[in-house]
């Protein structure tokens, strides 16, 4: 399944965004990721964090930049960087690859 249709059974079709905007969203997400990855084509494994990102960075629109805000007694804070909570996954994937490829730092003793 592309990533598209899995970001759109996740956007209620009440919210009118077109394909071409969800794609914009999908290549920066994705493209943030492999940076974070230090990979040039996204790891299937991390496809749905891409997907999380993407629904996330759709519900953040017009209110982008907003740290906190309040009202009665709804409150409202977004994070600086939605990818920010796939930090652990991302760091154990790059240890993963580092090791697995030879250039990690392993000692092995006899």
């Amino acid at each position: 399944m592309e990533l598209i249709e899995r970001v759109r059974k996740r956007i209620p079709d009440s919210d009118e965004v077109t394909d071409d905007v969800l794609e914009e969203y999908i290549y920066t997400v994705s493209d943030r990721l492999c940076l974070r990855l230090g990979v040039d084509l996204l790891p299937r494994l991390f496809e749905s964090a891409c997907v999380d990102a993407v629904v996330k960075m759709h519900r953040r629109t017009y209110y982008e930049g907003i740290s906190s805000e309040g009202a009665a007694n709804i409150t409202t804070s977004f994070v600086d960087d939605i990818l920010s909570e796939y930090a652990e996954e991302i760091e154990r994937y790059r240890e993963r690859q580092s090791n697995s490829c030879g250039s990690g730092k392993v000692v092995h003793f006899l």
